[in-house]
């Protein structure tokens, strides 16, 4: 039986986001020794993953001086 998607942001989740203006962006949230942000993946740590730990679907977050929403979590 497949496992169901998590509800809220945790560590290792991909999250995908979509900006006010439309752009759809894929991070994932690792540890400090596996970031790289130009590939997407967050220390869990950094400012944006510490914004979205705990988030669920639907939610607005302050991205790039304006907001975006969680649009999807894996």
């Amino acid at each position: 039986m497949p496992e169901r998607a998590p509800q809220v942001v945790r560590f290792g989740c991909r999250v995908r986001l979509v900006t006010a203006a439309g752009e759809r962006l894929d991070f994932r949230v690792v540890g400090e020794d596996e970031a790289d942000p130009r590939r997407g993946l967050l220390s869990y740590v950094s400012p944006l993953a510490a914004e979205l730990l705990g988030c669920a679907v639907g939610e607005e977050i302050r991205f790039r001086g304006d907001s975006a929403e969680i649009e999807a979590i894996e």
